[in-house]
């Protein structure tokens, strides 16, 4: 059985977690934080979560995670059958994750922890992550998914990405992207509501409040 290294609090391990649930594939959680010990960097070489333990070793990298899925276990398929209509799907994946999550996660600190943000990340992370919506709106179709007719790891990606970046933008400019983007908005309420979605949100949710009230997440 795969095992599933990381922490709900993570919107890349709940990419992965999706994955695994959309896809039906049994596995056991492992509940550990990054870390920057030898133990956890033999399993994960960037101590990054999540990372997975496979029959023939250890994966990391959410992206090699999810290719790794779907050739083991190409039923149900998260990749269109067309080789362009994949690169597509994957050409999203990397606008959520380089051009939405990667600028807002310079907020991160402020936000959850209450660091000081400096007025350099203050000035630029918006302005980068309108670019970024703009980049998403030329390349998405939402028919009635961002990839096509077909629910993708497109839209597992972009789900969480999204997630995260329109919680640290509204926390720091009281700024909804969401009102300019009635398509993405629709697409959004579609992919928040399916089953898997809503249970990981759920747990996301639990663990920052447990975090904020300084529990420390089960093991």
């Amino acid at each position: 059985m795969l095992k599933l290294y990381g922490l709900p609090l993570s919107n890349y391990y709940n990419i992965v977690k999706q994955a695994l649930l959309e896809k039906g594939i049994a596995f056991e959680e492992v509940k550990v934080p990054p870390s920057q010990e030898p133990d956890y960097l033999a399993k994960s070489p960037m101590g990054k979560i999540p990372c997975i333990e496979t029959p023939e070793g250890f994966l990391s990298e959410s992206l090699a995670i999810l290719e790794y899925l779907e050739e083991t276990h190409p039923v149900p398929k998260l990749y269109p059958a067309n080789a362009y209509e994949r690169a597509k799907a994957r050409e999203i994946i990397k606008i959520a994750e380089l051009y939405l999550d990667a600028p807002a996660r310079r907020l991160l600190g402020h936000v959850l922890f209450g660091a000081p943000l400096s007025e350099e990340a203050r000035a630029e992370v918006r302005p980068a992550v309108e670019k970024g919506l703009a980049a998403l709106g030329r390349v998405t179709r939402y028919g009635p998914w961002v990839a096509g007719s077909d629910f993708s790891y497109a839209d597992i990606v972009l789900l969480h990405c999204l997630g995260l970046m329109l919680a640290m933008v509204g926390a720091v400019y009281q700024w909804d992207p969401l009102t300019a983007e009635p398509e993405l908005n629709a697409w959004l309420q579609r992919a928040a509501a399916r089953e898997h979605s809503k249970a990981l949100r759920e747990a996301q949710q639990q663990a920052i409040a447990d975090m904020k009230a300084g529990e420390v997440p089960a093991s």
